[in-house]
């Protein structure tokens, strides 16, 4: 089995999982919730959104790409607005969209059940349209941006054709340039992190490279929404400077927290995921260890940290035994998903 797939999807679901305990909370409030850094699965308090589920579960970060990468695998690998929208409705009938959908997603799925009902499928992830105008400060989410590593997996190292399927993705809930920078940078850098002779810097370089392809592919469509919004890019940028020059890692990400922010906004999310891999030289564990304490969203951060560190080291970089955890708790298959996607491999040109 190809170690960098299964650890792109295990330290994707570990950095979930593990940050669902400390989500919404300050890097302050989780020290004091657990007497001091989390760095193992605890079991989520009262006041988090994953309230009552046991330790290592996942919540949406991790499983709305699951179910994208099984329709993805069903597809033989082909990416459409279409099949995002359909894995969304059938990730809405799960356990996890009550408690974790976000206000964007959550709007997305109801249209659609709307549209199943009514048997057709008109509605585009058109959040960003008049009849939604009103909603399109909820549109550039980190949720693109969590959804978008199984394009890059499934795109053998073939960033461009990451980046066409990420666009192609995610127009069917986020359909905006900002959201498509964000999530096409994630994806670029998973692409760029499966491969053999990769490393850091290449993979900071495809990320800001995905992130600027995105956002122009998104401005040269007809059906997206614009609106007024801080640069993906330019923040991967102060990302970059921050996890370079700021001294000890502690400063490291309490910079990232206070310049950048690890809040819901993609502008936000991505630029600091991406500081906390380059502050970690890429270590998996270490970088899902400062994803779930900084604090806010954090199942969000530590799943795309997980996925891109995960893609770069290799399963054998996460703590052992979290792979059965994983599996058990969450009843996913995450090494048969890894094997169809090596399988799949071999059948992209």
């Amino acid at each position: 089995m190809n170690q960098k797939i299964l650890g792109c999807l295990l330290g994707a679901a570990v950095g979930d999982a593990m940050g669902s305990a400390t989500e919404t909370k300050s890097t302050r409030q989780i020290e004091k919730t657990f007497g001091g850094r989390v760095e193992e699965f605890k079991e989520p308090p009262m006041d988090t959104m994953a309230r009552g589920r046991r330790a290592g579960q996942v919540t949406d970060a991790f499983s709305i790409p699951y179910i994208l990468t099984e329709h993805l695998l069903n597809a033989d690998g082909k990416a459409s607005k279409e099949l995002g929208q359909k894995a969304l409705l059938e990730w809405g009938k799960t356990e996890y969209f009550e408690p974790f959908a976000g206000m964007t997603t959550r709007s997305v799925v109801n249209r659609l059940r709307e549209d199943d009902k009514m048997g057709t499928w008109a509605f585009a992830g058109r959040l960003g349209t008049k009849l939604y105008k009103s909603h399109y400060y909820a549109l550039s989410s980190n949720g693109a941006a969590s959804k978008a590593y199984p394009e890059g997996l499934l795109s053998a190292g073939d960033i461009q054709k990451a980046i066409e399927d990420t666009v192609e993705i995610t127009m069917s809930s986020h359909d905006d340039p900002y959201s498509i920078s964000g999530a096409c940078a994630i994806t670029a850098a998973v692409s760029e992190a499966l491969k053999s002779d990769t490393d850091l810097y290449k993979i900071v370089q495809a990320a800001k490279y995905g992130s600027v392809e995105g956002e122009k592919f998104a401005r040269k469509r007809d059906d997206i929404w614009t609106y007024p919004g801080p640069s993906v890019t330019k923040r991967i940028d102060m990302a970059v400077k921050i996890a370079m020059h700021s001294g000890s890692q502690q400063n490291v990400v309490q910079e990232l927290s206070e310049r950048i922010g690890s809040g819901p906004a993609i502008a936000e999310t991505v630029p600091t995921a991406l500081g906390i891999l380059i502050s970690n030289q890429g270590r998996t564990m270490e970088s899902i260890y400062d994803a779930v304490n900084i604090g806010d969203e954090t199942s969000a951060i530590g799943c795309i940290v997980g996925a891109v560190a995960g893609a770069f080291r290799g399963a054998d970089s996460i703590t052992e035994g979290y792979l059965e955890i994983i599996e058990k708790e969450n009843k996913m298959d995450l090494c048969s998903q890894a094997e169809r996607i090596e399988k799949l491999w071999g059948n992209i040109s």
